[in-house]
């Protein structure tokens, strides 16, 4: 009997430790706190509500130190705070406290449950400036570490043959990707960030099958000499330019990259056109000078010379080509001026005519008045000649003039020209400062025929 009032006893205890645990689950579960020993970010919660806690794991996360790193440095460091990040935490503690296993307390009393400081806790928030201002500023401090260009696989000239020359990951940030890398990382409670996570990736590598088809269909373009002469420079255009314009399609198909192939074309249009240059010019009497403005002088057609370019490589044969221009005054010997011209020197109010290199006519002028009607200085060409023209336009005093002249050579875009002036009693000297013409090169009528017969429509005209 004493066995069977034990075993009641214990049943008794066992019943009424059934009956607390569960009164004390049921508890548990009602009041929706947290459990024994469990920890958010930190901070222990342990039998508070998700109100309750919200406020200290707030301020803990507010003060959450995020480290960017880089090679195993921390290349940049900086808390929620000080980059303007807002959080609320009240939604995710009350996800947090319904998710728990309210029937597993005892457990939680000999154990400790947490939420590790890198968990997503925190519904954050960061302004687009203040964002902005932290990238900003992470970007500024990586940039004081040397970075390196990450470059793609590429098609080179070697040993007379194509080959592929390997991608290099290099270390340049990528913005989008630093930007994503940031807000996920900060959305996700991540305090250590990989900067390498934000390198800029090559886009095309060496096992790219496109890249492999193009280096053998562009293998007849390794042994092409494709040669320019440019108003007397002559160069070749290196293999590696060429085999960086060549595109390949799936179907094998090889084309160039039109707006590569335009963009070297504009180079070397800047490089060489003499429209709207500088030029140094060799004077009669005044030793080398240097003469700018003008309309005289040619630019490459870079449109139509890169469609010319393109198709003469495409062929796949040895060419030598000059460029397709616009303007005037382009040869293949080194100047466009050449060796018959028109010049006029206003310090010495004197015109010399140069026809094949030989002098032609030396005589003084009378050019335009100083101030604003004084003659303009630039390299001109001479773009019609008449015969018995009549010259108009307005006096200072606002009335008109119409002045017969017998030869007339306009050189420019404003009126202004070469022409006999029976009206002039002087010429040379510093008569142009009290008698000079509206802008024109007056010209003693006893040689103005001698000078419209030398140079033919076209012929430069240099006025220094």
């Amino acid at each position: 009997m004493k066995h069977k009032r034990g075993l009641i006893i214990g049943g008794s205890i066992l019943g009424i430790l059934i009956v607390a645990y569960a009164a004390t689950s049921l508890i548990w579960q009602n009041q929706r706190t947290f459990l024994p020993n469990t920890e958010v970010a930190g901070i222990d919660v342990s039998g508070q509500t998700a109100a309750q806690a919200a406020p200290k794991v707030n301020h803990a996360l507010e003060h959450r130190t995020y480290h960017i790193v880089e090679n195993g440095q921390t290349q940049y460091s900086f808390t929620s705070k000080s980059a303007g990040i807002s959080i609320n935490t009240k939604k995710d503690l009350s996800q947090l406290v319904s998710k728990q296993n309210y029937w597993s307390w005892p457990v939680a009393l000999l154990t400790s449950a947490q939420a590790a400081n890198d968990a997503a806790v925190g519904n954050l928030t960061i302004a687009k400036t203040d964002l902005q201002t932290l990238l900003k500023k992470i970007t500024t401090k990586a940039n004081q570490t040397h970075r390196t260009k990450t470059e793609n696989a590429k098609l080179v000239y070697k040993n007379n043959a194509v080959a592929i020359k390997k991608e290099v990951q290099g270390t340049e940030l990528s913005q989008s990707k630093l930007k994503k890398l940031v807000v996920k990382s900060l959305s996700e409670g991540k305090s250590q960030i990989s900067l390498k996570d934000a390198y800029v990736s090559p886009t095309v590598t060496s096992t790219n099958a496109n890249l492999k088809l193009a280096q053998r269909k562009s293998q007849k373009y390794a042994v092409e000499t494709a040669t320019y002469k440019i108003n007397g420079h002559k160069f070749t255009i290196p293999h590696d330019t060429i085999l960086s314009w060549i595109k390949v399609d799936q179907q094998g198909n090889v084309t160039l990259d039109q707006s590569a192939v335009l963009s070297y074309v504009k180079q070397l249009n800047a490089k060489y056109h003499t429209y709207h240059t500088t030029r140094t010019f060799k004077s009669t009497k005044r030793g080398t000078v240097k003469v700018s403005g003008g309309f005289y002088g040619w630019t490459i057609k870079t449109n139509a010379e890169a469609k010319a370019l393109s198709k003469e490589i495409l062929a796949g044969k040895d060419f030598t080509r000059s460029p397709l221009i616009n303007g005037s005054g382009y040869n293949n010997k080194g100047t466009d001026i050449g060796n018959t011209y028109i010049e006029v020197d206003k310090v010495n109010q004197h015109m010399w005519v140069y026809v094949d290199g030989k002098l032609k006519v030396s005589t003084d002028v009378v050019t335009g008045k100083p101030g604003k009607h004084a003659t303009t200085t630039g390299v001109w060409y001479v773009w019609s000649k008449q015969r018995n023209a009549t010259l108009k336009g307005d006096n200072d005093d606002g009335s008109s003039y119409s002045q017969p002249v017998s030869y007339w050579m306009p050189f420019d875009n404003t009126g202004e020209g070469i022409h006999d002036s029976s009206w002039q009693t002087k010429y040379g000297g510093t008569w142009y400062k009290t008698h000079g013409s509206h802008g024109c090169v007056n010209t003693p009528p006893s040689v103005m025929a001698k000078v419209f017969a030398a140079v033919p429509t076209g012929t430069p005209v240099i006025v220094f």
